[in-house]
């Protein structure tokens, strides 16, 4: 009988030292065990932890497989071909982060809606505009209260110095003093263009755990605001020169983005505009867009450190990361065609035909060309088809995919189409005319068996039957011996007379 888990007796009934030795064995191997399993715990976290830790070091990795080289300062960044739409390189681009004055190009693009004519539109600087600001820190242009400026060179204070208080100012007049319904608007202008990540609650980028956004929500954003003339021009200036005013004389302007400036250390000449912004929360941060050789691209830098242990962080990470990528971009990236739309990548077996199938080839439904790198890497396409389709199948409707990689990273996935036009066959007899046929014949048939059957029956009548002829009388024809006897007789009877007479 057992005594409990691990004890038992023997059929003596005695414990014995060996059973005693087995079972101390046992709890031995148990506890043993149970010490692997928690040195593979602690195993496993360590090595966690340092995967953690590395990630921390190691730069992230673009969509494509693409490394630029170098470990970038800023904690979010995305590099993308201004004219494909694909993303070069990206770290962590839909991180949720501060954006600083990297708001006014929102700004911007709903107050150009609400103004339509923004150099003969006035606005009235109010008192209202220096009220908004935290402190006379955030004064950029100096402003004066009662001063009369065109709407105009506010978009350009704003978007050229980054000018806090023409944000303000430019915000009001274009939304007759309503500040809370522009912050709408630009909301609402954030999820049309797509953003999934970005909330404002202001308009020039003071700090706020409600006003985010990620790198690749601002970049869906700025090239938007690129799409627009008059943003373009503003943000491709180094320096712009506001007419005098009522209460000024002419200001000079100097851009916030320094890789327009010529004297400055990260001057870049294939720079073609763009918007910064900086805060001790957001760090220091710059949407760009750079065009040289025939090449196009978008960066958007977040998060670089400006302040680091309390101290300023005088290199501004967001100008040299964008720098590198640019250089990085240009010198090593080259513009390769991948797919054709002209070409058939893979065909599909098309069921329900005249052969009853046939093979039919798919083609890309667009040309996809890449930014890939001049020195090689291993480009791969992945196709998926269903095993077959049933016809009919028009020209150009979509049958599957091919996914298109990079060193291992999915680069793009595009829809394949057929290449023509398969019409279905259908049997004689399922067509719509041979079910028509089919149904005249078999009424004609049973029209002809009924008039059949009826003749039938009128001819049985007329021998005796009720259709027409006379009543049938069992009776006239019924045999009867005795007088067919007598009959017969009589008839032999006169026939012998007339012989023997």
């Amino acid at each position: 009988m057992a005594l409990s888990a691990g004890f038992f007796l023997f059929p003596d009934g005695v414990f014995t030292f060996s059973s005693f030795r087995g079972i101390l064995l046992g709890v031995y191997a148990g506890r043993r065990n149970m010490m692997k399993k928690k040195l593979m715990r602690w195993a496993c976290a360590a090595f966690a932890a340092v995967l953690v830790a590395a990630a921390a070091v190691i730069p992230g990795q673009a969509a494509t497989g693409l490394d630029p080289g170098f470990i970038p300062q800023s904690s979010a960044l995305e590099l993308i071909d201004l004219d494909s739409g694909g993303t070069i390189y990206a770290k962590d681009a839909d991180k949720k982060v501060s954006q600083a004055s990297t708001t006014k190009v929102m700004t911007f693009i709903v107050a150009n809606e609400l103004i339509h004519d923004p150099a003969n539109t006035m606005a009235t600087i109010s008192a209202d505009v220096q009220q908004q600001l935290p402190n006379r820190s955030f004064v950029t242009v100096q402003l004066a209260v009662g001063e009369k400026i065109s709407a105009l060179n506010l978009m350009y204070c704003m978007l050229v110095p980054s000018g806090n208080d023409a944000a303000i100012a430019l915000a009001e007049s274009a939304s007759g003093s309503n500040m809370a319904q522009f912050v709408k608007l630009m909301n609402a202008k954030a999820k049309a263009l797509g953003c999934t990540n970005t909330n404002y609650t202001n308009v020039f980028g003071n700090y706020n755990k409600d006003h985010y956004t990620t790198a690749h929500d601002l970049e869906k954003i700025y090239k938007y605001a690129y799409s627009l003339p008059l943003f373009r021009k503003i943000a491709s200036c180094a320096s712009y020169t506001v007419p005098a005013t009522n209460y000024s004389k002419a200001r000079q302007l100097a851009a916030s983005n320094k890789l327009l400036v010529k004297n400055s250390n990260y001057y870049d000449a294939s720079c073609t505009g763009g918007k910064s912004g900086t805060s001790d929360q957001a760090g220091y941060c710059l949407a760009s867009t750079a065009s040289k050789n025939g090449m196009n691209y978008l960066c958007v830098a977040m998060g670089a450190p400006s302040v680091k242990n309390g101290k300023s962080v005088l290199t501004n990470g967001a100008f040299e990361d964008s720098r590198q990528l640019y250089d990085w971009a240009f010198s090593s990236l080259k513009k390769q065609s991948v797919l054709s739309k002209s070409k058939s990548v893979a065909n599909v077996t098309v069921q329900q035909t005249k052969d009853h199938s046939q093979q039919l080839a798919v083609m890309p439904a667009q040309d996809f060309s890449a930014m890939l790198p001049t020195d090689g890497g291993k480009v791969t396409t992945k196709v998926s088809l269903p095993k077959s389709v049933a016809a009919p199948v028009k020209a150009g409707q979509k049958i599957g995919t091919i996914a298109v990689s990079y060193n291992g990273q999915t680069m793009a996935n595009v829809d394949l189409v057929a290449s023509q036009e398969v019409s279905r066959h259908i049997p004689f007899y399922l067509q719509p005319w041979f079910k028509v046929v089919a149904i005249i014949v078999i009424v004609a048939a049973a029209a002809v068996l009924i008039f059949l059957l009826i003749r039938f029956l009128r001819s049985h009548g007329h021998r005796g039957g009720g259709y027409g002829g006379r009543s049938w009388n069992r009776r006239s024809t019924r045999y009867s011996p005795k007088r067919g006897h007598h009959s017969k007789r009589r008839s032999r009877y006169k026939s012998n007379y007339h012989l023997y007479r």
